[in-house]
């Protein structure tokens, strides 16, 4: 009995195996992309590698052998062609061509009532996007440069007293720049700061945002398959639960302080802006208070980590790259008598820094994996193919920013390419989108890229590094969805004026 037992289970199992195999690779609408066969059949390689952190040199593996596009899973297409599968991809929706919404799989469930910007349809992304505008506006940015400078003077007293304090041990400089940019995000957020760079510490709910980040990759597979998401949200632990419910019950009741206590005269911040813009406003105008809060989370995550992520990058490679560091250290030196003269405008007429900074993010860039579109319903084209609805599209960042066919010498640190120089004139720019690309792409980029200029330059002012043996080969990081990232060990020599 045992042995009909096995049989009776084993050739249906058997045949779905077969079948699933023949359909996937002969007769699936995707059967003709390239990739493992085994992905073709199956998610399970990729979860594999999602799981241990290894999804991202995976899918540059398979890029590397399998040519600009790739199927790693039944239904899924990763991309890392010369920049017109950002187009096709991330586009706006034009007559005739719906947007390719984004993936509830990969951002997992709303964690209050309503969706963020980032998950919101399309109609309620541009509602809100227009509310939240005139907050990372350039002019919006002079107006809150005293409060970037405030933390940028303070973060260079923490480095001399951690610098000091740690003599040839070194100073952990991710950090350091984490303490900032979550002080600095908090305060135009809730209108107070973390005093992160005071305490040298990270607060509990920040721990738990960095937390939160590492277990994506778990939260996305139980989000995949409906069954699994159903049986373990019945066995969830009640603590994991409130432990979700308390961070975000952090952001509200901070953001309804902030709300509370009104706008700070001469020291205007995210909700100060938004709400002369609408925020509050009832219809198509404006932004509901269930909005703002779920947008508040967002702001503490994407606006602080990443940032932290490519100061730190920018910081190894110009270490390992002393020619380079020199000419930087020599243009930000050369153009300041003092670091009080840095301002908005002089930071962006420095062209090496900026070069460096643009480099940073294409061999380091704060999302180095892919973000995943849906097809939607008829389909779409990519590359002159047609996609069949369902399918997850994505351009992968690490796979297309390491490319010889994009970039000359491609893990090469190498600014000058920014620069016109003649021996990267073939580079394909239009592949390069580390903040996305279209409708969706980052609201905060002009505020990223001010805050990583002024701490940048703020550091190399005043600070000579040094990489400590330790840090030899921080770059060798596991990645879920972000850069798990290792301590960055340097030693920090004050520079006398």
């Amino acid at each position: 009995m045992a042995f009909l037992s096995y049989d009776v289970l084993s050739v249906p199992l058997l045949a779905y195996v077969i079948g699933n195999f023949i359909y996937s690779t002969q007769f699936h609408p995707l059967h003709e992309f390239p990739g493992p066969v085994s992905a073709a059949c199956s998610r399970i390689p990729y979860w594999i590698a999602a799981l241990k952190g290894d999804s991202c040199p995976w899918l540059v593996k398979l890029h590397a052998r399998y040519g600009p596009v790739v199927r790693f899973g039944p239904n899924d297409l990763s991309y890392a062609d010369n920049g017109q599968a950002w187009k096709d991809i991330c586009g706006p929706e034009t007559k005739g061509r719906k947007e390719n919404g984004q993936s509830a799989v990969f951002f997992g469930p709303p964690k209050g009532p309503v969706h963020s910007m980032i998950t919101a349809n399309r109609s309620d992304h541009a509602r809100v996007r227009r509310v939240l505008a005139p907050a990372f506006s350039e002019r919006a940015l002079r107006q809150q440069e005293p409060l970037f400078n405030k933390y940028a003077d303070i973060l260079v007293a923490a480095l001399r007293e951690e610098a000091a304090a740690n003599g040839e041990k070194g100073v952990n400089l991710v950090q350091m720049f984490n303490f900032c940019t979550f002080d600095i995000m908090s305060d135009l957020t809730f209108g107070e700061p973390l005093g992160l760079l005071e305490q040298r510490q990270y607060t509990h709910w920040v721990e738990l945002i960095f937390k939160s980040i590492t277990i994506m990759p778990v939260v996305q597979v139980t989000e995949y398959y409906p069954l699994l998401r159903s049986i373990l949200r019945l066995l969830e632990p009640r603590w994991i639960r409130d432990t979700r419910v308390a961070h975000f019950k952090h952001s509200t009741d901070r953001v309804d302080a902030r709300i509370a206590r009104g706008d700070r005269p001469g020291q205007p911040d995210i909700w100060s802006l938004v709400l002369a813009a609408g925020g509050k406003q009832q219809g198509d105008r404006g932004m509901s208070l269930d909005e703002m809060h779920a947008n508040a989370e967002v702001f503490m995550t994407a606006g602080t980590e990443t940032s932290a992520t490519l100061l730190s990058g920018l910081c190894y490679y110009l270490m390992v790259n002393p020619d380079k560091m020199e000419k930087i250290t020599g243009e930000i030196r050369g153009a300041f008598a003092k670091d009080d003269d840095m301002s908005l405008e002089a930071l962006v007429a420095l062209p090496y820094l900026n070069a460096c900074i643009e480099e940073a993010l294409r061999v380091y860039p704060p999302l180095p994996d892919l973000i995943p579109r849906i097809i939607p319903e008829g389909g779409n084209v990519i590359l002159d193919k047609w996609i069949a609805p369902g399918t997850y599209v994505a351009v992968h960042h690490t796979a297309s920013y390491r490319s010889p066919a994009n970039f000359k010498n491609p893990n090469t640190f190498a600014p000058e390419r920014w620069l016109g120089d003649p021996e990267y004139k073939d580079d394909q720019r239009e592949a390069f989108h580390p903040f996305q690309y279209g409708p969706r792409n980052c609201l905060g980029q002009n505020m990223a890229y001010h805050e990583m200029r002024l701490l940048a330059a703020k550091v190399l002012f005043n600070f000579d590094l040094e990489l400590c043996a330790e840090s030899r080969n921080w770059t060798e990081q596991k990645v879920f969805i972000l850069w798990d990232k290792k301590p960055l060990m340097c030693k920090l020599r004050a520079v006398t004026k």
